[in-house]
């Protein structure tokens, strides 16, 4: 387990709060699980949608009931980028900390939950079909991948991320 990044009272949750990104293969507890995001790649270049909602991202999303974490992202991947993948492996996971009673309506578990990042390689390209939700898809070099936001945010998630993917160490 390694510790990426940590931070306190992140606007967009119930406060205060703590959030940390860690690197590690083993999977938290079932229950506190909310996503299941994939860091996917074919060779070196780095597979991301173009969601309307939030620009370029990673493919994504909330798990389903019934679902278990590497079927949520096996579908997302495939709903927002019409790409199969293969050789899904647990990278690390966000780590949200709720520091308050639980807020009326807060559907997520409380006071502790997570999201998953899965790294993988992309098996198949299908052809893209844009949805509400997602606009396009692309394969970022590594040079265009450093350029986008999401990247720039989470550089050190994506750099092992892609050691991974190209058995670099």
């Amino acid at each position: 387990m390694k510790i990426l990044n940590m931070q306190t009272n992140i606007e967009w949750l119930p406060m205060p709060n703590q959030y940390q990104l860690v690197l590690d293969d083993q999977m938290p507890p079932a229950q506190l699980i909310t996503a299941a995001l994939g860091l996917i790649f074919d060779g070196n270049r780095f597979l991301m949608t173009q969601l309307t909602s939030r620009g370029w991202d990673i493919p994504g999303g909330h798990i389903e009931p019934g679902e278990t974490p590497e079927q949520t992202v096996c579908r997302e991947i495939w709903e927002e980028t019409r790409v199969h993948v293969r050789n899904l492996s647990l990278l690390g996971y966000d780590k949200f900390v709720i520091q308050a009673p639980k807020p009326p309506g807060y559907k997520y578990p409380h006071p502790i939950s997570y999201q998953l990042f899965y790294w993988g390689h992309v098996d198949r390209l299908e052809p893209f079909v844009a949805t509400e939700e997602a606009l396009a898809r692309r394969l970022f070099a590594p040079d265009e991948a450093h350029q986008t936001k999401w990247v720039q945010r989470g550089k050190a998630l994506y750099e092992a991320a892609l050691a991974l993917a190209t058995n670099r160490s």
